[in-house]
This record gives structure tokens, sequence and C-alpha cells, in this order.
């Protein structure tokens, strides 16, 4: 009996490419799974020579400039596009008029405003009376693509909105995407920051204010309101757990 013959080369090898992001799979399926979840849409960032959609500006900037980049891109982002909006124009003449109205500004610099807050700002939370805390997370982007929310500063303020505890935060994962554009974050600014724990261990301490863990269900403890915005994420990035009556 004749052995059968080996399937041509190119269907072992045939990779499904997504022709918005142009991520490639190995099987349909997997390609299928991919665009239910992506949810390409015309109004992401696209780059204006290849265009491939991007998640965030960030992305976009990091896929025409960054360490990485695509080098036909890159060229001609380098020599046609604004570095500001990230357009592309048709010569230079028209890239020259535009710097003058391009409605975006440069980023301001952080400078020393933000870096002495590199280590953390704590040291009021032992005398302060308040029974209410405020809660905020800022998120840079982890995974391939820069979806995936990762903790890297959190701040606590009173009611009266006195910082009681600032810090960034050492993301458990790789960032790739700083998304500095809405964080004002870069690598500099998580060089010397805490570990999840520490950061967990304060925030329970500022929060338990005192109680003990078995008392927290109780209403007339001593443990605080939590306030903020989408608290659920925020508390689920950090790993925090916190009974549902102390939220709002």
């Amino acid at each position: 009996m004749d052995a059968e013959a080996d399937p041509p080369a190119r269907s072992r090898t045939e990779r499904h490419k997504c022709f918005a992001c142009y991520k490639q799979f190995k099987k349909k399926e997997h390609l299928v799974e991919h665009m239910k979840i992506s949810y390409h849409t015309p109004h992401q960032p696209k780059c204006g020579v290849c265009q491939k959609h991007c998640k965030s500006y960030e992305s976009l900037r990091n896929h025409l400039t960054g360490p990485l980049s695509r080098a036909s891109c890159s060229r001609t982002f380098s020599a046609q596009g604004c570095d500001l909006c990230l357009k592309l124009y048709d010569s230079p003449s028209s890239l020259v008029k535009h710097r003058e109205i391009c409605p975006l500004s440069a980023p301001a610099s952080l400078g020393t405003k933000i870096l002495p807050f590199a280590g953390s700002v704590d040291e009021k939370h032992t005398t302060n009376d308040a029974k209410a805390i405020a809660f905020n997370c800022v998120m840079v982007g982890g995974g391939t693509d820069g979806s995936l929310d990762l903790c890297a500063r959190v701040c606590l303020v009173d009611e009266d909105e006195d910082i009681i505890f600032h810090t960034y935060v050492q993301p458990q994962s790789t960032v790739t995407d700083y998304r500095y554009e809405i964080t004002g974050l870069t690598e500099e600014h998580l060089r010397n920051s805490k570990s999840h724990k520490e950061v967990q261990d304060k925030i329970l301490e500022i929060l338990y204010n005192g109680e003990s863990a078995r008392r927290l269900m109780s209403e007339s403890g001593k443990a605080r309101l939590l306030v903020g915005h989408d608290l659920k994420h925020g508390l689920d990035c950090l790993r925090i757990n916190y009974p549902g009556h102390l939220l709002r």
C-alpha cells in the first residue's frame, strides 16, 4: 500500500492573520475567538503607513518610534509624521503647516513634581481621624497588546482631601504600555516603587484603623469606609479583599 503523500509545506505553515491588528494564529478558530473579543473599530488609533490598528495612542507611538518599531513605518513617520498627534502628511510643507496649528501640545515635563513621591507619603495616617477614605489607583498596561491592567500608582486621601498615603507600585508583570498620555508615568517613576505586598499591608492598615479582621463585618467597628470609582477593579488588581458594606 502506497504511503500517504505528505501535505504541501504551505498548508503545514499556513497562519491566519487578523487584518486589523495583524496578529497571526495557527488555527482559524483562534482567529475567530480573537475577533470576538478584540472589538476592533474604526475609532482605534491606526498607523498611517501600514494601517495596523493599535489599542491606544501609546501603542501606536511604540509601533512608530519605539525600540521595536516597524522599520518601514518608522522611516516614513520620521519624514512625514507629526510627533504629537501621530498623523501623516503628504509633503514636508503640509507637515510644517500642520505643526503650526496642531491642537495637541507637547506633554509637560513632570520633573521633580512627582518623583519626590517615589517612596511614599504615609506619615499622617496614624493620627488621622477620618471615617472615610477616598481611593484611586492608576493602571499601566501589560500583556502583548498592553490591554492588561496593572496597578502602578495608589493614592488615598481623607475627608479634607489631605493625602494620607501615596506611592508607586511595582507591577507584577512586565509593563508593555505605560499609557503616558493618560497616566503621566514612565519607567523612571516605577524604578524604586513599593512591592504589591507592602502596598496591600499599608492600605489595609489604614482601612482597618486598628480593628481586628474578624470584626470587619460589624457595622459598629472602627474600620473606615472606602470611597472611589470602580473600586472592585482597583482592589482586584491589588488583590485586596474588603467588605462590601464598607465600599461606596
